[in-house]
């Protein structure tokens, strides 16, 4: 697969400035090449519809999108996976003071499309089961990816997302804190595939 990241270090001080004091931040990231070779095998990948809306009342989140969360034996998306955890585990190594509850271990793998004029998902928080930091890789598609207040949008700001950037968001965990950001994805106007890394707490 040749090499897969632009970078060969994270920028750690970034990052952490970035999520204590913005909730989100993206990074460049992906190698061209291998970003094309994720996004020919994610064209290709077995999506299933998600559920239109998730809660009730003043709760309720509607989305339109596709998931797939099985990767064969192989997978491109199995590399990334492990490619990004051990430079994560790389870059994080000699931080005196770890910003995270323990350390970040990407065991939840997730590969989503959103088609064109469709809605995307409505402002909302992840599980809380999601700890320390999500991570989605973009890799192909145009569309607003957001950081806001509550479930209406208000003083929502967009976090850049273009294909090959990372975009990473606190959870649970980080600098001893339970916050969940609020955050959406709308204005699709062309097919976006992205790929998420998540460490869910069993």
């Amino acid at each position: 697969m040749g090499l897969m990241f632009a970078i060969s270090i994270l920028p750690v001080v970034e990052i952490v400035r970035g999520l204590e004091q913005h909730d989100a931040l993206s990074l460049p990231l992906l190698n061209e090449a291998f970003r094309r070779e994720l996004l020919a095998e994610a064209k290709s990948a077995d999506f299933r519809p998600a559920r239109a809306s998730i809660g009730e009342g003043a709760r309720v989140v509607y989305q339109r999108m596709e998931v797939c969360d099985r990767f064969p034996a192989g997978s491109g998306f199995i590399a990334l996976r492990d490619n990004f955890q051990a430079l994560w585990n790389a870059s994080f190594a000699d931080v005196s003071d770890y910003p995270f509850e323990c350390p970040v271990s990407f065991n939840d793998l997730m590969l989503q499309r959103y088609s064109p004029g469709e809605i995307g998902i409505t402002p909302h928080r992840d599980r809380s089961a999601y700890r320390n930091v999500i991570c989605l890789f973009v890799l192909a598609g145009r569309g607003r990816f957001g950081i806001c207040e509550d479930r209406s949008g208000k003083n929502s700001r967009d976090i850049s997302n273009a294909p090959g950037e990372v975009i990473l968001t606190r959870a649970p965990g980080f600098i001893r804190s339970k916050a969940r950001p609020f955050h959406f994805v709308r204005d699709i106007v062309e097919p976006r595939y992205v790929f998420g890394l998540r460490h869910e707490r069993h």
